[in-house]
């Protein structure tokens, strides 16, 4: 068995690394529960409503591979204060605006900022450990993220079932602070001083060479397609539950809370499991749940008509998968080119995203009432997800730490 890390000047602690990353998700899902609220706060239909959640993804994927390179450029504690800055401020604008376009603006800036946290984040875990103990590392980071959509839906549904969207984002604005002081007092530069540091023009030469990368490509769309299987659900999720199960704002928050706890366990699990085993076994089965939950979503849903069990136990697999297969995936296409983690991670964590966005808003379009439509994207993002898996499963050999 390896020994996880490696001394390194100004480590953090994982604890605040996953915190630091979990603002992404607790951004994106602490909004869902409130999007029935601002659709009649703006008088807007829901295929407007939906980007205030995509905007917000496409925030993620535009701002991390620029992030990832001004990490490798300038370091990750600089990029990561100022980032999280701008997510302070962004959240506190949002707050106040009195339009939905500026609304939905601001979460983009939201995003930007933010971004920062699960770039800057794999970078130091890659700075300080090694190819095994960076991916055991994340294991623990995701399941320290997976928190963020078990506390945020319910906060959001509380906040927003009080006080309206206003309260909702001067919440994310306060904890955002707080998060920044910590990382302020905590975070010591991790990139060592005698690392070569990319030039601008290095930019899209690196961004060339990893989109060559065929290793990198394929996890990068294992983690990108996994997050399209239950963001197709996001997206639509609190008009589901309160059209067809009559269940308000609050109710789901607290339902989606419960729900992500499978995240956390898939996490732990993958970090239990990937030290006994290789991780390939341990991936095998993730997308082996993968491909049972989504379809089971189709399957039921078309036989016998949308209901609360045949929804949520299948999508409790897909989340149990998915909190084992991001950090294998994420690992993997950092370790296709450790020499520039901060670029690959934000690349990849870029790719990832605009492609489970473009999964919310494929749904928030095709949902006119009836669930099916969304159902049959679920099934087929698990489907890519598996085959982009069994692509690179088969590649001698994959990039993937190995136990031993």
């Amino acid at each position: 068995m390896h020994t996880a890390p490696k001394a390194a000047p100004g480590a953090p602690s994982i604890l605040l690394l996953g915190i630091a990353s979990g603002l992404s998700p607790f951004g994106v899902t602490i909004a869902v529960p409130i999007l029935a609220g601002i659709a009649e706060r703006f008088s807007a239909d829901f295929g407007h409503v939906q980007w205030v959640i995509s905007a917000y993804l496409f925030g993620l994927a535009l701002a991390q591979p620029f992030n990832g390179f001004l990490c490798d450029r300038f370091g990750r504690r600089p990029v990561m204060l100022i980032g999280f800055t701008v997510f302070v401020a962004a959240s506190t604008a949002a707050a106040f605006t009195t339009s939905l376009n500026g609304l939905i603006f601001l979460r983009l800036l939201q995003a930007m900022g933010v971004s920062v946290g699960t770039v800057a984040s794999r970078a130091v875990i890659r700075d300080t450990h090694d190819s095994l103990g960076s991916t055991v590392a994340l294991s623990w980071i995701a399941a320290i993220m997976g928190f963020a959509p078990i506390l945020a839906p319910v906060i959001g549904g509380a906040l927003g079932a009080r006080g309206g969207y206003t309260s909702v984002f001067l919440a994310t604005a306060l904890l955002g602070t707080v998060i920044l002081i910590w990382l302020w007092k905590n975070l010591g530069e991790t990139l060592h001083p005698e690392r070569a540091r990319p030039r601008w023009m290095d930019w899209m030469r690196n961004y060339v060479m990893l989109l060559r990368s065929s290793d990198f490509l394929a996890y990068s769309l294992i983690f990108g397609f996994k997050q399209g299987s239950f963001f197709a659900f996001l997206a639509v999720g609190a008009v589901v539950f309160e059209k067809h199960f009559g269940m308000g704002q609050r109710t789901f928050g607290l339902i989606w809370g419960l729900m992500a706890f499978t995240y956390v366990a898939g996490a732990v699990l993958s970090a239990r499991l990937i030290r006994r085993y290789d991780a390939k076994p341990v991936m095998n089965f993730a997308i082996l749940a993968t491909i049972s939950g989504g379809w089971s979503i189709a399957a039921i849903t078309l036989v016998s008509g949308l209901s609360l069990p045949g929804l949520l136990i299948p999508l409790a697999f897909l989340m149990a998968a998915a909190g084992t297969v991001t950090p294998v995936a994420l690992a993997g296409a950092v370790n296709s080119h450790p020499e520039i983690a901060g670029t690959a991670s934000g690349l990849s964590s870029a790719i990832g995203i605009v492609v489970g966005g473009l999964f919310t808003v494929v749904s928030g379009y095709l949902y006119r009432g009836e669930f099916m439509p969304v159902a049959g994207l679920i099934a087929g993002a698990a489907t890519l997800s598996a085959l982009c898996w069994l692509w690179v499963s088969q590649k001698a050999p994959p990039v993937l730490p190995a136990s031993g």
